[in-house]
């Protein structure tokens, strides 16, 4: 179980993940893990003509994650998410509920400092450290493919 909450690390501005993959998304349906608080993200989204479902169990209230939840969507986004859980297996819950859509998805993590050792962040949230080829191994034991390029990992 996560011992330290993440709610600290929504930022109020386009994702820079998001900013890379919805382009390629229009007329999609978009469910965004872990999106955070602000409608930042929302808003873009809307402007290229895809519609974003953010659910945050840390950020939004229930019927915001019930309504993102049930969205019925094309693709998912989890950026930024996986680097800020402090629990191993609360990570790959979090991997394979991503996975239970059967939805293509794109990961993002900030890397931290990339010393491979967690440890809390300046704001009282955890920090994984981990390198973005570092996810790879086991986002492979929940998605039949897993790609890395850069700073993206696209599963399938």
């Amino acid at each position: 179980m996560q011992q330290m909450s993440s709610a600290a690390t929504s930022l109020n501005q386009v994702n820079p993940g998001i900013k890379m993959i919805l382009p390629k998304l229009v007329n999609k349906t978009v469910l965004d893990i872990g999106g955070g608080k602000y409608d930042t993200n929302k808003i873009y989204a809307t402007g290229l003509g895809v519609k974003l479902y953010v659910y945050d169990k840390f950020n939004r209230s229930e019927a915001e994650n019930a309504q993102a939840l049930a969205c019925d969507p094309d693709v998912i986004v989890c950026n930024n998410v996986l680097n800020v859980i402090d629990d191993g297996q609360a990570m790959r819950n979090l991997i394979a509920f991503c996975a239970s859509y059967e939805v293509s998805c794109y990961f993002t993590v900030y890397e931290g400092n990339k010393s491979g050792i967690g440890r809390p962040s300046k704001k009282e949230c955890w920090q994984r450290n981990w390198k973005t080829a570092d996810y790879v191994p086991i986002l492979r034991k929940y998605f039949r493919s897993v790609d890395c390029e850069g700073k993206l990992i696209f599963c399938q």
